[in-house]
């Protein structure tokens, strides 16, 4: 991440790995009461712990994973309102036609 909150440097895959590591409430309070010696934790819970130590620290990856998955998200919005904008044009020029037949 640069100096701007730009969380592109880290990548979408990245982001998303470490929303998954997010621990479980239980999880959390049970790393954030352990005052015993840090070497005996695995290397995934020493890593959590000193996360954990930062203020919402997993918010804000899910805040730069949106960010940075914002643009891909617009994009297939954009093509799917296109596809849905042709749909409703078919539809309607079936009814004209149909409307046309009946009378």
């Amino acid at each position: 991440m640069d100096d701007t909150g730009n969380p592109e440097g880290l990548g979408a895959e990245l982001l998303e790995t470490l929303v998954k590591m997010a621990p479980t409430k239980e999880e959390e309070i049970k790393l954030k009461n352990y005052d015993g010696d840090l070497s005996k934790l695995g290397p995934a819970e020493r890593f959590l712990k000193q996360v954990l130590d930062i203020p919402l620290a997993f918010k804000r990856v899910e805040a730069m994973l949106y960010r940075a998955n914002f643009e891909t998200e617009v994009i297939y919005l954009k093509k799917s309102f296109q596809t849905l904008e042709v749909c409703v044009a078919n539809i309607i020029s079936m009814i004209n036609l149909l409307l046309s037949l009946i009378s």
